[in-house]
């Protein structure tokens, strides 16, 4: 017997929803977003030698979505014209593009597969995120004139409902990026990972049991000019990680999440650079997490505790990470037209900080520790669908430390003022690629994004989420 909510009958949803007001499958768009920001440190400097400045960001761009009762697919690809009022002569031109697509191999499996692939300047690429969905990271030293980012990520995920109580999921995934600070005698940091996880998750009345297991792969080099404080280097290693994971819902908003593992780090192969490196030793590392979510038709919240191990491929090193986080999307009452489904105006952000120690690729020892904190905060107006404003705040603060690695993650004070716009035509889309996929906070798995015509959780940024309540 399956599951009430199998993912057959939400497609189908979706499907017969979209049919009467698109004749065809497909349906083009035309977009357009853009931002007015201001910022009191343009480059991330340290204190004392931070600029501000004011820049302009404008990203023309075309939409592709196709969808059939069993796949859904998006195309989207967009260029990037950025200009700095005191800071730039000429604009800079970058581009990024991406496709998502859904399939329905049977009644109680799904895949969803992801890629992506862009260009930018580090610091003006907080703007592609909305303010609850910040990642707060370390950053390196940049440059006048800005960090130039090339970066490109794919991802697949299968899921199979074995039975009405088991479910057994399958991810593979990988990212690679470069830096370049254009200086005379240029620094180049190009990482790579690669790997991918298989989970099996048993599903109790009001608690789920889950275990993952998986392996990354990770190439972390960096080439800098001879005598710099940080020199050239070139770091392999394979990650192996177990987790387990206990869901529990305590009613039909509230659910809260624990769950602990190893990573285990583990370098191989010789540093062309530095040949006389001692033997490379392994790590064994802890990791755990705990989160307490709030899902409901007036907005969504979590607060997050977490130790892990992960990759900066900013700075091409492997990373042990203490990390504090809420974050939230609210309904804002707002005259008579706070709509259940599909609200005008909406509260966003986010608040994180976070401890990075950096795992010496040798001795495998914990080193330089570093802190960061965020503060990303913002108000959305949906004029109408395909069409919305937002005026966003960001604090960014990051310590600096002592040792060498301090002179290429310098410590530094931000704000940065947004307003920004975005627009699609036309409004209607053909159909949507789900966003939250196989990353359920619920135990039962209610907190997934929206594909029927009935949506239990609702995403709040969809402009096109709740036509039918208009």
């Amino acid at each position: 017997m399956l599951p009430s909510r199998s993912p057959l009958v939400w497609i189908l949803g979706v499907v017969g929803m979209t049919a009467p007001a698109i004749a065809d499958r497909a349906s083009y768009h035309a977009t357009a977003s853009g931002d007015i920001a201001f910022t009191d440190n343009v480059f991330s400097e340290r204190r004392g030698n931070q600029d501000g400045d004011l820049f302009f960001q404008v990203r023309p761009g075309l939409l592709l979505s196709y969808g059939m009762p069993r796949m859904i697919h998006d195309l989207n690809l967009e260029a990037e014209v950025t200009q700095y009022a005191l800071h730039g002569e000429e604009a800079s031109v970058t581009g990024r593009g991406g496709w998502r697509a859904f399939f329905i191999p049977g009644p109680r499996s799904e895949i969803l597969l992801q890629i992506n692939a862009g260009t930018g300047v580090l610091s003006s690429l907080t703007a592609r995120t909305s303010p609850e969905e910040s990642v707060v990271q370390l950053q390196p030293e940049q440059p006048l004139g800005g960090l130039e980012f090339r970066g490109a990520d794919g991802s697949q995920y299968f899921s199979y409902v074995a039975s009405r109580q088991n479910r057994i999921s399958q991810r593979l995934f990988g990212r690679v990026s470069e830096t370049d600070d254009n200086l005379m005698e240029p620094t180049v940091v190009t990482a790579a990972e690669a790997g991918g996880s298989i989970g099996v998750e048993h599903r109790f009345q009001k608690t789920s049991i889950s275990v993952d297991a998986g392996a990354s792969v990770l190439r972390l080099e960096r080439q800098a000019e001879p005598g710099a404080p940080i020199g050239s280097r070139l770091d392999r290693q394979v990650n192996p990680r177990l987790r387990l994971s206990w869901r529990r819902d305590i009613d039909r908003r509230i659910s809260a999440n624990i769950d602990g593992g190893l990573v285990y780090v583990v370098p191989f192969g010789r540093d062309p650079y530095n040949p006389t490196d001692a033997e490379r030793r392994r790590g064994l590392f802890p990791v755990v997490g705990g989160q307490l979510a709030y899902t409901d038709v007036f907005g969504v919240s979590t607060l997050s505790l977490r130790r892990d191990v992960t990759p900066n491929l900013l700075i091409a090193q492997n990373t042990v990470s203490d990390v504090a986080m809420i974050t939230a999307a609210m309904p804002i009452p707002w005259r008579e037209d706070n709509r259940r489904r599909a609200p005008r105006l909406v509260g966003l952000g986010s608040i994180a900080v976070m401890r990075t120690q950096l795992v010496d690729p040798v001795t495998s020892d914990l080193q330089a520790s570093f802190g960061v904190a965020r503060v990303d905060v913002g108000i959305q107006y949906a004029v109408r669908p395909g069409f919305s404003y937002t005026f966003r705040y960001e604090l960014m603060v990051q310590s600096s430390n002592r040792d060498s690695m301090g002179e290429q993650i310098p410590g530094f004070f931000r704000n940065t003022f947004y307003f920004s716009f975005k627009v699609r035509w036309p409004e209607e889309l053909a159909a949507q690629v789900p966003k939250r996929r196989g990353n359920a906070v619920r135990a039962d798995r209610d907190d997934l994004s929206p594909l029927g015509a009935e949506p239990v959780i609702p995403d709040l940024l969809e402009e096109d989420a709740g036509e039918g309540d208009r």
